[in-house]
């Protein structure tokens, strides 16, 4: 099926995903980055200070996200995009009286937990399970509000704050989530309960049990997968936080650093669309063994070109597995252990994933200080092991 007649055959599934991804943006490091400097300012922090805390409600976040997971299995996906919004515009309430009330480390968790964590999780989760044969190109659509928020929504921001103020900007960030998100994501879901499938479909990979999230737990599999899963949130947030480190080393300037972003989104808006045919044709496992494969092309072209086309050689391949790493980082556990328990175990692996997150700038910072080749060579050689790994996983017995 193409992805015109999916959209045509299922617009509110997709709609209501795609509504999830936008509005995660509220909770998303692109988008709280905008405000940050202002903080600093009215709120008398150091950039250190403000790191620490952004680190403890990411991963106090991560940590409660398992709490809740299962929940999404259950429940009516409409009291969960209620609840979710209704927690978004507390944040952004928070947010707008943090320099007055010291209301910053509960804001900033919870929109690290509604928006970064429970957003992405009730929308990929309830695409997942809707469908079976087409869920590669699902996924692809309805991650695309997350690309179009990447997009749009840090210059909406920023023309906010120039127009009224940056706590002005935040409450109206809380406004959109109670005009828009709540009563979109009611209308489009209201007659969708959770689990439903496509009518007819059968998916090509081979047919599993739905394991619980202890099972998973119990098997030697689901180890082998997530170092595979959680190594590009990794080495993406450390390589992305220190940019100005391989520029340096280069001789590159950060201006043109930052032009090969473009690079970077149109990668991953176009590999979105082919990751999800790929998907639905040859199964998530097998896209999964080969999504860190652009990225390890790209790191050897980063250690051994000066001039700067380099750079934007190097985005473009990051963004392609980026763009492989989201779609399959969803389809691939539906695979693996069915899609009745999807939402517990995508937010145990989650929580994983986060933490990782928090390590990444500290690892990649040291590393890139002691020379940046050896930096690249090295992370392409474990990518490889990491790709072994993968192959391990996908020629894997059925459970």
């Amino acid at each position: 099926m193409s992805y015109l007649h999916i959209v045509k055959k299922h617009p509110q599934i997709l709609g209501y995903g795609a509504l999830h991804y936008f509005f995660s943006a509220i909770g998303q490091t692109f988008l709280i980055s905008v405000s940050v400097p202002y903080l600093l300012r009215d709120m008398g922090l150091t950039s250190l200070g403000f790191s620490n805390r952004y680190a403890i409600a990411t991963i106090s976040s991560a940590l409660v996200l398992p709490l809740v997971g299962g929940w999404v299995d259950r429940a009516r996906l409409s009291t969960l995009s209620v609840l979710g919004g209704l927690g978004l515009i507390t944040a952004c309430l928070f947010m707008f009286f943090s320099a007055r009330y010291a209301l910053l480390l509960p804001a900033l968790f919870l929109m690290r937990f509604f928006g970064q964590g429970s957003m992405v999780l009730i929308g990929s989760t309830a695409i997942a399970k809707f469908f079976t044969k087409n869920r590669g190109k699902g996924l692809s659509l309805a991650s695309m509000g997350l690309s179009l928020a990447e997009t749009f929504m840090p210059l909406i921001f920023v023309g906010l704050i120039g127009l009224y103020s940056w706590e002005n900007a935040w409450l109206i960030m809380g406004a959109g989530v109670l005009l828009v998100f709540i009563p979109g994501a009611y209308l489009l879901i209201r007659n969708h309960l959770p689990g439903q499938e496509e009518s007819g479909a059968i998916n090509n990979s081979t047919p599993v049990n739905d394991f619980t999230r202890r099972q998973v737990l119990k098997d030697p599999h689901f180890y082998l997968t997530v170092p595979v899963i959680i190594f590009l949130p990794f080495f993406i947030t450390g390589i992305f936080i220190h940019q100005n480190l391989i520029a340096q080393a280069k001789g590159w300037t950060l201006d043109w650093m930052a032009f090969t972003f473009i690079g970077y989104g149109v990668s991953k808006v176009v590999t979105s669309f082919l990751g999800g045919s790929l998907i639905d044709r040859f199964t998530a496992r097998k896209v999964f063994v080969f999504y860190l494969l652009p990225l390890a092309v790209g790191l050897i072209f980063l250690a051994i070109g000066e001039h700067k086309v380099f750079a934007l050689v190097y985005m473009i391949l990051l963004g392609m597995t980026a763009s492989l790493s989201s779609l399959t980082g969803v389809a691939i556990w539906a695979e693996m252990y069915g899609p009745k328990n999807l939402g517990a175990i995508k937010s145990m692996v989650t929580t994983i994933m986060v933490v990782s997150t928090a390590l990444g700038p500290i690892v990649l910072g040291w590393a890139l200080e002691q020379s940046l080749q050896v930096t690249l060579y090295t992370f392409s050689a474990i990518i490889l092991v990491l790709i072994l790994l993968s192959y391990l996983v996908v020629n894997r017995k059925s459970p």
